[in-house]
């Protein structure tokens, strides 16, 4: 006697499971488009200035860090859907992918990927609070450091920061049919 083949029958199964996720990235996302809100400063030991342009996120930075002077190179802001990565120049020729994936209720997960050039340097996916303050940094030397700051929130929702001449730059929104973050 011999016994049927289940192969077929898990792939129709697998198949049949799969049609109702197709639609769950987008069904994560209580808040459909999202604002992206980054900040890239240089920061050193050396002098006292403080650039008044990054307003009240300085004090943040003087309570995280050694450094006695701020100045901010550029500010980037993008609305984005969720599930549509972002991409953002920053200073020393890096780039910052942000990917926001869900959102549940004061939550929202992200997907980074910071290049030098084509290299990617760094991966990884995390969950913050809207309106939190992620910080990056990167050395040049004990001495100084390239800050980059990363806020999401609800379009709209996020504060205006900056005065009207501060540095901007709209970022820039990767097409659909791109890859993923995690392709290479």
């Amino acid at each position: 006697m011999s016994r049927p083949n289940s192969i077929p029958f898990l792939l129709w199964i697998l198949a049949f499971c799969s049609l109702p996720m197709q639609g769950r990235a987008i069904a994560q996302c209580n808040t459909p488009m999202l604002s992206v809100h980054v900040d890239s400063m240089f920061a050193r030991q050396a002098g006292a200035e403080i650039d008044q342009r990054i307003g009240p996120e300085a004090g943040r930075l003087q309570a995280l860090f050694d450094y006695s002077s701020y100045q901010l190179l550029r500010t980037d802001e993008a609305d984005t859907p969720c599930g549509q990565e972002v991409a953002f120049i920053l200073p020393a020729g890096r780039i910052l992918h942000v990917r926001p994936m869900a959102t549940h209720g004061n939550l929202i997960a992200l997907e980074l990927a910071l290049f030098a050039g084509a290299r990617a340097v760094m991966r990884t996916q995390l969950k913050m609070p809207k309106g939190g303050l992620l910080v990056l940094v990167g050395s040049q030397s004990p001495q100084e450091a390239y800050i980059t700051s990363l806020t999401v929130g609800a379009s709209g929702s996020l504060p205006a920061t900056g005065s009207p001449g501060a540095a901007s730059a709209a970022a820039t929104p990767l097409p659909l049919g791109g890859k993923p973050l995690g392709a290479k």
